[in-house]
């Protein structure tokens, strides 16, 4: 009995955090999709038919060069972009990313103060610089030559870590200023216990688990994670970066699926964790990226719903629910996993809920059914 109070427990925890993660993707080349009206759709239908809810952009520096971003004129086409991407295809938020913070004060936060309407604007400054990576630190090297050098500082792990934390506090700068809310991210690969104490600097840490197979996943980033969750006590949010690069996890994905790898990871951290799991919040998984995730879905199973018919979604006003076995209850939680609205009707006005993704909870006299549901 012991023991199945156990897996019931565990059950419920994996059923709440794959239900509420956030699923993010880097896009990358994305300058030549821009623009161009079939890329753009094919990105964002991809995105969510697979349950992507965060767009994180490269190349935006390009995109500068070709349409000053600083302009209202000339950045319509982003502006256009990111309003479809989150009021027609279930996008929660687009990201920037970047390798310096002049680049999000002259560039990126530019852009959002020439728009007024959030839909069109960044929600997240994304920073990628890698500090721990010799081949960009050491003498010659690019980021030696082109930042540390410049800014008085060594070519070495600790100059460059010196460089990292002044890009995150110039960030932070920018965030304090704005009036459409921002959170501030970075990517960190190998950082030591005492550079993990300085990630309260920013909001969230992508971690990656660069593996070729998922079940490796979480003993590849285990020590890593316990660093970060020791020195920042739970107040730091966490995602896990899967590369879909041939070297890396493309050939398990395609054959499994990205829930699975999901599934795999959250377990094994369950499990091995328990010293420090209410230390750290795991909020979801990202995926590096676009252009190397042709043939990696989501499992068929949960893409299709063939028992579940909701319509329209995206919904506007009124959500119908058509479900073939007697149903229960209809449930919807929003994306902090929170009951929003509760019935037993088929035919749901959801005109009062913000505009967002929900899950849809479809009980049962056999099962529950999840669904997400785009609310415009």
């Amino acid at each position: 009995m012991k023991n199945s109070s156990i897996l019931l427990v565990l059950i419920a925890v994996l059923f709440h955090f794959n239900s509420n993660a956030m699923r993010s993707m880097y896009v990358d080349d994305f300058a030549a999709i821009l623009g161009n009206v079939t890329a753009e759709d094919e990105l964002l239908s991809y995105s969510q038919s697979n349950g992507i809810e965060i767009l994180l952009l490269y190349d935006l520096h390009i995109v500068n060069a070709n349409y000053p971003l600083d302009d209202f004129a000339t950045n319509t086409i982003l502006a256009d972009f990111i309003y479809k991407a989150k009021t027609n295809f279930g996008i929660v938020k687009v990201g920037a990313v970047g390798e310096n913070g002049d680049f999000f004060t002259n560039i990126i936060q530019a852009y959002n103060d020439t728009r007024s309407d959030h839909a069109e604007q960044f929600d997240i400054y994304n920073l990628e610089f890698e500090f721990w990576n010799q081949y960009f630190t050491d003498p010659g090297g690019y980021y030696c030559t082109s930042y540390l050098i410049p800014n008085g500082l060594p070519c070495t792990n600790d100059g460059a870590f010196q460089f990292f934390v002044a890009q995150l506090q110039e960030m932070n700068l920018l965030t304090d200023l704005s009036f459409h809310p921002i959170t501030t991210e970075a990517y960190v690969g190998w950082p030591t216990v005492a550079q993990t104490t300085y990630f309260g600097f920013m909001d969230k840490v992508l971690v990656h688990a660069y593996v070729s197979d998922a079940n490796d996943a979480y003993a590849y980033a285990n020590d890593r994670l316990a660093d970060i969750a020791i020195t920042n006590g739970g107040s730091l949010e966490v995602s896990i970066i899967f590369s879909t690069e041939p070297a890396f996890m493309q050939s398990w994905l395609e054959n499994n699926s990205m829930s699975s790898a999901e599934t795999i990871f959250y377990t094994d951290w369950q499990d091995a964790s328990i010293a420090w799991a209410n230390n750290i919040d795991l909020v979801g998984f990202t995926y590096f990226a676009y252009g190397f995730n042709a043939n990696i879905t989501v499992r068929m199973e949960e893409a299709s719903h063939e028992e579940i018919k909701i319509y329209p979604n995206p919904v506007r006003d009124v959500l119908t629910i058509g479900y073939s076995p007697h149903l229960q209850r209809v449930e919807i939680y929003d994306n902090l996993g929170q009951l929003i609205l509760e019935t037993n009707e088929n035919t749901i006005d959801v005109s009062d809920l913000s505009h967002g993704v929900y899950f849809i909870h479809v009980l049962s006299d056999q099962d529950v059914e999840v669904i997400k549901m785009v609310k415009e």
